[in-house]
């Protein structure tokens, strides 16, 4: 089997949508979006569509014998740092995944280019990859429907 090397980088994205407490960011490029929990957010008392946000993602590898992942730096209580952490691949089409992230930390819908694996992509197929809190860098002036 080839060991791919995962690494995050920082990356931002546009709030699509809030609710009472989740938050939906596209992330910049047409590279996917990214559901969490309000709580991953910092600054999200006042959260609203075309808040810039930017946090820390990687790629995402597909693992046959997962780790007891850790969540417990995913806090908003210091600088937004990456954190390995596991997940379930929960839908799978022609373009893209989705894949739901340990301990309610929430979703990501990427392409299926941003997942690494010797085998087909399928349904409950367990998942490592790089991700951290997210942070509130601006605002943009654009209708919720153009974002």
């Amino acid at each position: 089997m080839i060991d791919y090397i995962i690494n995050p980088v920082r990356m931002g994205g546009l709030v699509k949508e809030v609710t009472d407490d989740r938050v939906k960011v596209h992330v910049h490029g047409r590279l996917g979006v990214i559901t969490v929990p309000k709580g991953l957010v910092m600054g999200s008392e006042d959260l609203v569509p075309g808040h810039e946000m930017e946090f820390y993602f990687s790629y995402i590898r597909v693992v046959e014998d997962p780790y007891d992942y850790d969540s417990a730096d995913m806090t908003t209580d210091h600088e937004i740092a990456p954190c390995l952490i596991g997940g379930k691949i929960t839908e799978v089409n022609d373009t893209a995944a989705k894949v739901e992230m340990m301990d309610g930390l929430g979703t990501v819908a990427v392409p299926r280019r941003w997942y690494f694996t010797p085998m087909p992509l399928k349904e409950g197929q367990d998942t490592e990859f790089y991700f951290s809190c997210m942070k509130v860098t601006g605002k943009r002036d654009i209708p919720a429907e153009s974002i």
